[in-house]
């Protein structure tokens, strides 16, 4: 099994996460390799006393090879860089390209910082609305998971403002039927009970604090149970997680970001995994971005790259097994 991975931001923890794992853990049965710029590459290596020869570091026994990057970036933790932004923009590319060429199993993501590559023209919201654009039609689900706790999102890094303008009963139905999919596919899930939340507060309390509900959701929901899925809703997201109930559900929808995601980490303790669903390729990354603030210092924890590799793992055997 190999696994392509993307640099990130080399002065946010991507670079901490990445020596730390490699360092002191081996993943058995599993290849390796980054797009990196090789000056860079050579400079990091010596900072964490890791022999890097032949194009490749040598972490012990495992060996990671370089596809190499033509953009040098020095190393400066903590600070946003346009060098090392660039290189994190190559790198995706070179990364992507070897993934969807058939030369790796699976797209490992380290985290980057979204408006430093904005800054470099890089126009997307994100990596999963980079991959949207990379597969048109794949319309790209981000879930986040730890163990079996899974959160998809009906919409990704958008102004809460602009939610409501963006839902459809279309766009919902299709995100019900992408969920459902890779819950069957990538997790093994043989018909799964999927949760959806609503948008307003009581779930819009029969249309008194607002209509999404009946306009988008509920319609979505039906079209969705007339053809063989098994989801509910919607459910108030404000008492949903305070019931054990929550936990009978193989995936729960969530309408906005940070409604899904701050009952996942704290869940998850900073153990969680960022996946991308309804995809072609398998793609996933750490759970958190790069944490400028304490990149380069022993407060930074590997546990969620961990995480993310042991998931492909899993997704990978499942797909082949599919």
């Amino acid at each position: 099994m190999h696994v392509m991975i993307s640099c990130g931001d080399i002065n946010g923890i991507a670079t901490d996460i990445f020596f730390r794992t490699f360092s002191q853990h081996v993943f058995p049965d599993m290849q390796f390799s980054i797009a990196i710029n090789e000056d860079t590459c050579l400079e990091l290596c010596k900072k964490w006393n890791i022999t890097y020869s032949e194009q490749s570091l040598h972490f012990g026994k495992v060996l990671i090879s370089v596809l190499p990057c033509t953009q040098y970036a020095q190393y400066r933790p903590g600070t946003s860089q346009s060098d090392a932004a660039t290189l994190a923009i190559e790198s995706l590319e070179i990364a992507l390209d070897s993934v969807t060429h058939g030369k790796a199993d699976a797209l490992l993501t380290l985290p980057i910082a979204k408006d430093a590559l904005n800054a470099e023209g890089w126009k997307y919201s994100g990596q999963t609305d980079w991959l949207k654009h990379a597969f048109p039609g794949s319309n790209p689900i981000m879930m986040l998971f730890h163990e079996t706790f899974r959160v998809a999102l009906a919409t990704v890094h958008i102004p809460l403002k602009e939610v409501s303008a963006s839902m459809s009963i279309q766009s919902l139905t299709d995100i019900i039927q992408g969920v459902h999919a890779s819950l069957c596919n990538d997790f093994n899930c043989p018909n799964p009970q999927i949760a959806i939340l609503g948008l307003n507060p009581h779930a819009g309390e029969h249309g008194l604090l607002g209509d999404e509900e009946q306009q988008f959701i509920v319609p979505a929901i039906q079209i969705a149970q007339s053809r063989g899925i098994q989801c509910f809703g919607p459910f108030p997201a404000d008492g949903f997680f305070s019931r054990k109930s929550w936990k009978k559900y193989d995936a729960i929808i969530a309408q906005y970001h940070d409604q899904g995601l701050i009952p996942l980490k704290f869940q998850a303790q900073g153990h969680g995994v960022n996946y991308t669903a309804n995809l072609p390729i398998i793609r996933v990354s750490p759970d958190h971005g790069t944490a400028y603030d304490i990149a380069g210092t022993e407060l930074v924890e590997e546990q969620s790259l961990i995480a993310a590799i042991e998931a492909i793992q899993v997704i990978v055997h499942n797909r082949t097994r599919n």
